[in-house]
């Protein structure tokens, strides 16, 4: 029995090397098992784009941050010497880079003065201390510079008619020096007489220089029109400018001929500015409530149905729920009031954490008032008051995670009329997508699709803009490419799904 045992085993063991040795001298090689083979493909339909029954929400928002420098607010902040200020400036462009801002309102012109080389008007004092004096750098050049690098608009933010305290030193040269003749002393302080023909004329002119000699994408006003007290029953003249009204009211009230003169200004700027570069934008942020707004003669509902502006900018410096100020009430006043030009509310970010204003102790007031904003149709976007409040460490960490995660274009706005670009083609290698130039295209936005849900709806998340031709995106993911020339951009492109 044992001996069978053996002969069998010895049997199979000849038969096995016998195969092994046939096997090695075959010419079919056994090719080896993939140690790392490739997923399977997911075809989970949840997934994946149907362009038969889904459909693409696309939303672009303007995303404002006011740059401060009267009184050195944002900056130059004690900051002082042209190397210092420089990075200082630049930093600061950064970091509103950073919270996904797509439009920057820098302050150029804060009381007859100039953060730009200028002929009509000084160096402004918050630059060295001394108005007048060469800062040794321009910060409006460079502000453009690096904000265009970032993919940031930059439009010079104007005071018109404030000059200054009737005490402060003027630089030799100065304006109110040369024309005495052409401002009012109210309280203490001088402001451009509005009534004045040769007020409007230099007030155009100073806005012409900075269109004419600098790359800027807007003219932005705020909301010092005549100062606020010049609007009294008790003292009609307390702005004495009653002899510019005996010579140019035409016919009208006091009140109307001092609205007419601000409707002037408005007017003569808009068609100077587009005269010069119609691709330049001109908007106006006045008080949020119409009521202020029109106690300093300016009434915005006329500068929106003549279409002088392109935008408003209400600034609604009130709670949601606030008694006489309620920021959902105004803020559909407005989106109702638009006369077809997008409004950009303005918002308190100066308001938080401080204990006067109880409303805003946390990032929830902000987040319902952008949330709202987003829901009314004629709104495209919120501007922020100011930008070191946003900077602000809690503040800034709320902003990027919560309302502004991904970038975003700024909406169509503007007179111009530019030519739509094509519509780009994509197509991948891998997780890279790729595209041809369009025609006309200056850029282009490469988006994320995400499902709301289980719905056939899906956002496009902005992950990209610029000039790039291609994109690096992710597996079981969802893209499309916008091309964009100026403020126009092209339809979709077609939807593809990386595997």
């Amino acid at each position: 029995m044992k001996i069978s045992n053996i002969c069998v085993s010895f049997i199979k063991a000849l038969s096995l090397a016998t195969f092994i040795i046939i096997a090695s001298c075959s010419k079919d090689v056994v090719p080896p098992v993939d140690p790392d083979p490739d997923p399977p493909v997911n075809n989970d339909p949840s997934k994946i784009f149907n362009p038969a029954t889904d459909n693409i929400v696309v939303n672009h928002e303007l995303r404002a941050a006011w740059l401060t420098t009267a009184w050195g607010l944002d900056w130059p902040a004690g900051t002082t010497g042209a190397t210092a200020q420089k990075a200082a400036l630049v930093s600061m462009i950064d970091r509103l880079k950073d919270l996904n801002i797509n439009v920057i309102y820098f302050q150029v012109r804060c009381s007859s003065d100039a953060f730009y080389q200028s002929t009509i008007s000084p160096w402004s004092s918050y630059l060295t201390g001394t108005q007048g004096v060469d800062p040794g750098f321009d910060p409006l050049q460079t502000a453009i510079e690096e904000a265009h690098k970032r993919g940031i608009e930059l439009h010079a933010w104007m005071n018109p008619y404030r000059i200054g305290t009737t005490t402060q030193y003027y630089a030799p040269g100065h304006p109110a020096l040369l024309h005495p003749d052409w401002y009012v002393t109210f309280e203490g302080s001088r402001y451009w007489n509005p009534g004045m023909p040769e007020v409007r004329n230099h007030i155009k002119n100073v806005v012409k220089e900075v269109v004419d000699n600098y790359d800027i994408d807007g003219i932005h006003f705020d909301d010092y029109f005549y100062p606020s007290g010049a609007k009294s029953t008790s003292d009609p003249y307390k702005f004495n400018d009653k002899a510019q009204y005996d010579q140019y009211n035409a016919g009208m009230t006091l009140d109307k001929w001092r609205e007419f003169n601000i409707d002037e200004l408005v007017k003569g700027v808009s068609q100077s500015i587009k005269a010069s570069k119609e691709d330049v934008i001109f908007g106006i942020s006045p008080s949020g409530r119409i009521e202020n707004a029109l106690a300093l003669y300016a009434n915005p509902l006329t500068w929106l149905q003549n279409g002088w502006i392109d935008y408003l900018a209400p600034q609604i410096y009130w709670e949601i729920g606030h008694s006489t100020a309620d920021f959902d009430r105004l803020a559909r006043y407005w989106n109702t009031n638009s006369f077809s030009k997008p409004i950009f509310p303005g918002v308190a970010a100066y308001k938080f954490g401080d204990s006067q204003y109880p409303a805003y102790a946390s990032m929830t007031q902000f987040y319902n008032q952008v949330e709202l904003c987003r829901s009314l149709p004629n709104i495209k976007g919120v501007c922020w008051y100011r930008s070191q409040n946003i900077l602000g460490s809690s503040f800034a960490s709320y902003l990027l995670s919560t309302i502004y995660p991904s970038m975003s274009l700024v909406p169509e706005m503007g007179t111009k009329q530019y030519t739509i670009p094509g519509t780009p083609a994509i197509t991948n290698v891998s997780n890279t997508i790729n595209w041809s130039a369009a025609g006309n295209a200056t850029a282009y936005a490469v988006y994320e699709l995400k499902r709301r849900g289980t719905s056939g709806t899906w956002d496009a998340v902005a992950r990209q803009i610029g000039t790039q031709l291609t994109f690096n995106g992710s597996a079981q993911k969802n893209y499309i490419v916008i091309a964009v020339n100026g403020r126009k951009t092209s339809a979709l492109s077609n939807v593809l799904y990386i595997q």
